[in-house]
């Protein structure tokens, strides 16, 4: 895709570096394709619906440019310069100082823990410690996801929506959970 100097890297890590999405990476990547993977999307409120390079580009133009209330970035793999995924922190709220983090690693050969793990450090750091915010939130459909978020990275469970999403022919619960400030590990 691109050589990795052309990507602007917003924030650097250790094995992957977050950065600033433009239509030009909507157009070059195959990040729209990811959302029509049934197996990429088993865990989360997506393949409904097609998804193509066009209808990409409108997420990009009408949801991310320019939003005050979402942060989204590329997750970039530094030893090959892939683009492998995006992470947001949306949902903002700076009165009550509190987001909803979401990602999805799309590219199979960057499907790692070590990349998830980095990716939910670097932007909750980020969250804290830059955008003044005091808790991070989010759900998923998937026990062993919840329990990744709250064994690895300090979130809290905060309980459970029965049978809120059809997903994969039947309905599952939403395990709900969240990292405050004052509990978050040295990230």
């Amino acid at each position: 895709m691109k050589k990795k100097k052309e990507f602007d890297v917003f924030i650097k890590g250790e094995d992957i570096d977050l950065v600033v999405l433009t239509s030009e990476i909507v157009e070059q990547t195959n990040w729209y394709n990811w959302f029509n993977d049934e197996e990429n999307t088993k865990h989360m409120q997506q393949h409904y619906f097609p998804n193509s390079r066009e209808k990409q580009l409108k997420y990009f133009r009408d949801e991310i440019e320019g939003n005050n209330k979402k942060i989204q970035l590329g997750i970039v793999k530094q030893s090959n310069n892939l683009f492998c995924g995006v992470i947001s922190l949306s949902n903002i709220n700076y009165l009550n100082r509190n987001c909803e983090i979401g990602l999805i690693i799309g590219e199979a050969e960057a499907r790692k823990l070590k990349y998830f793990i980095e990716a939910v450090k670097l932007i909750s750091k980020h969250a804290f410690d830059t955008l003044n915010l005091n808790r991070i939130y989010s759900g998923t459909i998937s026990k062993e996801i919840d329990e990744l978020f709250c064994r690895v990275l300090g979130f809290e469970h905060e309980g459970v929506l029965r049978q809120a999403v059809f997903k994969n022919g039947a309905y599952h619960d939403i395990y709900q959970h969240a990292l405050l400030k004052e509990n978050q590990k040295t990230l």
